[in-house]
């Protein structure tokens, strides 16, 4: 086992671990590469080891946070954030799990924005299944949780934005073409009470 870190304090803030790759300052070069990963698994039914990337624990404040994010670009595109899940050959592929942190107050939010466009169209949030080759295609479902015993459900708001200088966008609700079968069904229903 490797095993790397910084100083512990008394009386202050711990130690940082800085850990960096070179810089390269010849034109049309690229800064060195960092890759952090697990070895391969051995023969037979072993797997692959975990990697664990967490902030520690806090007895009397907040815990400390994680940031990913690519770097700022000066006259170019910034830098792609790409999360994936390995692929199953002989089972299901691996699930990717986004979930906010749980309170005794309020839980916490997930939000999900697109780029800021300045000078041209802001970008876009593309929500899709996964495509079935042989079989159907997976199923979306946007819900809201169950509410308790004195208190709602929480409400599901679609809308598109507002325009200070044009049209406000369209919203389209419909289901796919058919070749060969029937075209999906649209469902509108009102809860029981």
């Amino acid at each position: 086992m490797v095993y790397m870190r910084s100083g512990e304090s008394t009386g202050g803030n711990g130690g940082q671990l800085l850990l960096s790759t070179g810089t390269s300052y010849s034109s049309g070069g690229v800064s060195g590469a960092f890759t952090m990963r697990t070895s391969d698994a051995g023969h037979g039914t072993s797997t692959s080891g975990a990697m664990t990337l967490s902030t520690g624990y806090s007895t009397s404040g907040g815990s400390g946070v994680i940031s990913i994010a690519s770097g700022i670009a000066t006259g170019g595109a910034g830098g792609a954030v790409t999360m994936s899940v390995g692929e199953g050959d002989t089972g299901s592929g691996g699930d990717l799990n986004l979930a906010a942190g749980k309170s005794a107050v309020n839980g916490g939010m997930v939000n999900l924005y697109a780029g800021v466009g300045s000078a041209h169209t802001g970008g876009a949030i593309a929500i899709a299944s996964g495509e079935g080759t042989a079989t159907s295609s997976g199923a979306i479902t946007i819900r809201s949780s169950n509410g308790g015993g004195s208190g709602v459900s929480g409400k599901l708001v679609f809308s598109s934005g507002t325009s200070s200088g044009g049209n406000s966008g369209a919203l389209y609700l419909g289901s796919g073409k058919a070749t060969g079968g029937r075209g999906g069904a649209v469902t509108m229903s009102v809860g029981e009470g």
